[in-house]
């Protein structure tokens, strides 16, 4: 059985470094925490009665952090142990990572020799590493992915229509609900909860 996860804001926290980040980097520029429950920082942080453009802004804050994040943003606790333990239970592991534009001097294949390493350092075991612009239902196909460890909402849900999603719950995924929707709080809860998973959908493992 092949588990799809994807890397930033399932392996990662995306959520909480844009609140931690974006609250001070927004903060310098005389704006706030405007809507907790969107997914960009853009959208996130704003200036009251302002209509600003906030494509250029969230730039600017990734100019600023993206390689920061790249370097040092930990895993979730214990994504390391789980996934460890769904490989010697025989599980494939294939992660998804969409790190495919270019930030100030980063290029794309510095990003991506960056996320092997970090991977490797923070002892993330996979068999594929996929790098690709958008995650979507021909994707996951073309890897042949059996249930997914997803976060984005619009994905979430388009991925629900065929394979089972296990969301990491986040304040911008909250009223994601549906049938093949699982929705998990930690990675130790995902694992809990992985027997009722595979009994529910009907998924034998072999």
């Amino acid at each position: 059985m092949n588990i799809g996860i994807i890397l930033d804001g399932v392996l990662t926290n995306l959520e909480q470094f844009q609140f931690d980040y974006g609250s001070k980097f927004y903060f310098e520029k005389e704006m706030g925490l405007k809507n907790p429950r969107a997914y960009s920082v853009q959208d996130i942080y704003r200036k009251h009665g302002n209509s600003l453009n906030h494509i250029q802004d969230e730039r600017s804050f990734w100019d600023v952090y993206y390689e920061f994040y790249l370097r040092n943003i930990p895993p979730r606790p214990f994504a390391a142990e789980i996934i460890k333990k769904l490989h010697e239970h025989g599980f494939q592991i294939t992660i998804f990572c969409t790190r495919m534009f270019p930030v100030q001097i980063l290029e794309i294949e510095k990003i991506k020799r960056m996320t092997r390493l970090w991977l490797i350092q923070h002892g993330i075991y996979f068999d594929f590493l996929v790098f690709s612009d958008i995650i979507n239902v021909d994707l996951i196909q073309k890897y042949h992915v059996d249930m997914m460890l997803d976060h984005h909402p619009k994905t979430v849900f388009q991925i629900s229509f065929v394979i089972p999603v296990v969301v990491f719950h986040a304040k911008y995924n909250e009223i994601i609900r549906g049938e093949n929707i699982y929705r998990v709080y930690s990675w130790y809860h995902f694992y809990e909860k992985l027997d009722e998973i595979l009994e529910t959908e009907q998924v034998r493992f072999y």
